[in-house]
């Protein structure tokens, strides 16, 4: 029977859902209502074909997110108000009964491998329907499959020692096991962030360290203007599973790397993947991403402590299912609060992404030779990428970590001729 807790959570999962269709559902009605209108900003760089596709591309996507966000929906309220939890914890105290270590794993396993099947069918239609119908997808069952094998394998080797981690934590901290257990996974959060571009990224792709010549001497030089410290430039294989481009750096301090996707490489001209750069130093130099870990961190800290109050209340428990309080009930059910509650923290987040692209495309602008080269740049990674070039304004705002091409080009156009009338 739902008591408070339970049917609290319900409403809040109830608006959730029902938000994300309604933006969903804006989206895909925008998208039909600005078929054949081509931005005026876009309409000597792309062709009504291309925007056709763009259209279609989009629209297909928006049809799969409904299915898959409709499907999560009702799985979530069978696992929570229907038994579903409570048989899992069944299953897993029936192999441990005093409820130690081994249950918890059980549950986790069993928890993780059901997400996992459930999401499947989706990513597989993604991949080689949409993508393939597209032109993007040059990924192989063989290869998807291998992927697959190997994020199994780190998700167990990464995820078991930090989930029992926090358990133990739970279990022999103290009071204040909350702050303990912080600093034990923002520790592992770093320790991922040096180990990835060196033992992680290899396993799925080939990274080759760029030859010699114009396009190396360029990102040297402007990297030197900006002082951005690196230990090497790197074209990735990203062509191996898809048509999609982009580029990055990863790593801290002086060892970290640039990385360039070799289909950027292909579809763009010397300066344009300058620009791109350009725009990730940016991010950098304005510390965008120390701010980001600051404010995750933190949230991180406001859970664990609202947590810490929560995990010995039995009502915790009972509301979502559980016939016995456990520390693995407890980061489940926390986890999914946390889900539930999505609807009010995305926009902030979206809105201050926004806020840093355009702080970083400015950056760009201000140190590349020929600033006009980042809106070519942008306009070709819309067009390669079939980007919505009309995205519903209500969903933009609420899951646009980027601006939308249009107005990420009128923007670094502005940025422009405020550079030109300062140097005038």
């Amino acid at each position: 029977m739902l008591n408070s807790i339970g049917i609290t959570f319900l409403i809040m999962m109830v608006i959730n859902f029902l938000l994300e269709i309604t933006l969903n559902f804006l989206n895909l009605q925008h998208l039909k209502k600005k078929a054949g209108q081509l931005p005026l900003i876009f309409r000597d760089q792309i062709d009504l074909r291309t925007y056709e596709k763009t259209i279609n591309y989009n629209f297909d996507y928006g049809k799969l997110y409904f299915l898959e966000i409709s499907v999560s929906f009702l799985i979530i309220i069978y696992f929570v108000f229907l038994g579903g939890f409570a048989q899992i914890d069944s299953l897993a105290r029936s192999f441990a009964p005093q409820g130690n270590y081994l249950s918890a794993l059980i549950f986790g396993a069993i928890v993780f491998l059901i997400k996992t099947l459930v999401n499947l069918p989706f990513d597989l239609y993604h991949t080689f329907v949409i993508e393939e119908r597209y032109g993007f997808n040059r990924t192989t069952p063989k290869v998807y499959l291998s992927d697959l094998m190997k994020s199994f394998t780190l998700s167990a080797l990464i995820g078991i020692p930090l989930y029992l981690g926090i358990i133990w934590f739970m279990n022999r901290a103290g009071n204040f096991w909350w702050i303990w257990c912080w600093f034990f996974i923002e520790a592992i959060q770093i320790l991922l962030l040096i180990v990835y571009p060196v033992w992680i990224a290899p396993l799925f792709n080939k990274f080759t360290p760029i030859q010699d010549g114009e396009l190396k001497n360029e990102i040297i030089s402007l990297s030197e203007k900006v002082d951005f410290p690196f230990q090497g430039i790197f074209i990735m294989d990203g062509s191996k599973r898809s048509r999609h481009s982009n580029a990055y750096f990863t790593g801290l301090g002086k060892k970290k790397r640039i990385v360039l996707f070799d289909t950027l490489i292909q579809q763009m001209k010397v300066p344009q993947i300058l620009a791109i750069l350009a725009h990730e130093f940016g991010h950098y130099k304005l510390h965008h991403l120390k701010k980001v870990f600051v404010l995750n961190s933190l949230l991180s800290l406001t859970g664990l402590y609202f947590l810490s109050h929560l995990f010995r209340l039995n009502s915790f428990y009972r509301g979502f299912g559980f016939t016995h309080p456990s520390n693995y009930a407890a980061l489940v059910i926390f986890s999914l609060c946390i889900s539930a509650l999505s609807f009010l923290f995305i926009p902030f987040f979206s809105v201050l992404s926004r806020r840093f692209e355009y702080q970083a495309d400015e950056f760009a602008v201000k140190n590349l030779k020929n600033p006009k080269s980042l809106s070519e740049a942008i306009v070709v990674l819309t067009r390669e990428n079939l980007m919505n070039l009309n995205p519903h304004p209500w969903y933009s705002f609420f899951h646009y970590t980027h601006p939308s091409p249009v107005e990420r080009v009128k923007a670094i156009e502005n940025a422009i001729n405020k550079l030109m009338k300062k140097s005038a």
